[in-house]
């Protein structure tokens, strides 16, 4: 059974939940501090219910679209867009940063995970789609004060309503020492998966980290990903059409034309002033000791 479930905590009064790890056949349970309530099913832990506004969004039209894609994915597609897209990702030192917090064996927290899953981590997200172990709202981690050796939360930040406080609990979280990898959108297209409320620059994302020590903010993908991912956007809007109607023909189109201006950002992406026109940024840093 899980290593990680001693370290969950009430939501609410963040008291240590002392579960038994070894005894999970209580699929309904309550905080035995203060009462608030959790479900449990086959080592998979809810801490949201139906009525919580991530749920609610999730229904919305971009919500919807977003859980299909999780729950039932077109294969094709994703083959498909691995080439004709804008998402290209040359660089060496995010890739270098995100391997040293992932690479750990400690334990890690994975902040809306999706369907993506690492080793030694614990995957969180707001509904239960296939690989995750805890379903949460980011605001309110349920876990206990110092749990992890590592938080990863790759394009999330865009999604949730107050940042801040999410980066806030994944350094409550942290043990001392601990470090986190974060990835943001700059100079990217409006999309909800299932709502988007915030974008940042250089400046402003290493300000959001300025709690943390060691912050270092690169590129993750270029000006060019930005360009091709901007203009495919803007013929989609210059349609007159209303999401999702011919979003996926025009948007589709456009970006395989595009596309091949992409790969520029090989070169782009050393250029000192790059970061102006960025897509995508990540930041690394370390809770201190």
């Amino acid at each position: 059974m899980h290593s990680w479930i001693p370290l969950l905590a009430c939501t609410n009064c963040r008291q240590a939940l002392a579960l038994d790890a070894n005894d999970l056949s209580q699929e309904q349970n309550h905080c035995p501090h203060c009462n608030t309530p959790f479900q449990q099913h086959a080592g998979m832990f809810r801490f949201i219910d139906t009525n919580h506004d991530t749920q609610q969004l999730l229904k919305s039209t971009e919500g919807s679209l977003m859980d299909a894609g999780y729950r039932r994915p077109n294969r094709f597609m994703q083959q498909l867009r691995r080439v004709i897209s804008s998402e290209y990702f040359p660089g060496k030192s995010w890739r270098l940063a995100k391997a040293a917090v992932i690479d750990q064996t400690d334990l890690k927290l994975i902040i809306g995970s999706g369907v993506t899953r690492y080793p030694a981590a614990v995957h969180l997200d707001i509904d239960d789609f296939p690989g995750v172990d805890v379903v949460a709202d980011a605001h309110q981690l349920p876990f206990r004060d110092n749990s992890f050796a590592g938080v990863v939360c790759e394009v999330v930040l865009e999604h949730v309503r107050d940042p801040h406080r999410v980066i806030a609990e994944a350094f409550r979280t942290l043990k001392p020492g601990g470090s986190a990898f974060f990835i943001a959108p700059f100079l990217f297209p409006y999309h909800g998966h299932p709502a988007d409320f915030s974008r940042w620059t250089h400046e402003g994302l290493a300000t959001a980290f300025s709690r943390f020590e060691a912050v270092t903010v690169g590129i993750h993908a270029g000006p060019c990903s930005a360009m091709v991912n901007l203009l495919s956007e803007w013929g989609y809007v210059l349609s007159g059409l209303r999401y999702p109607r011919g979003y996926t023909l025009i948007k589709g189109g456009l970006t395989a034309l595009l596309f091949p201006i992409k790969y520029a950002d090989a070169l782009v992406t050393r250029f000192p002033e790059a970061k102006r026109l960025a897509s995508t940024l990540y930041v690394t840093a370390r809770k201190p000791k």
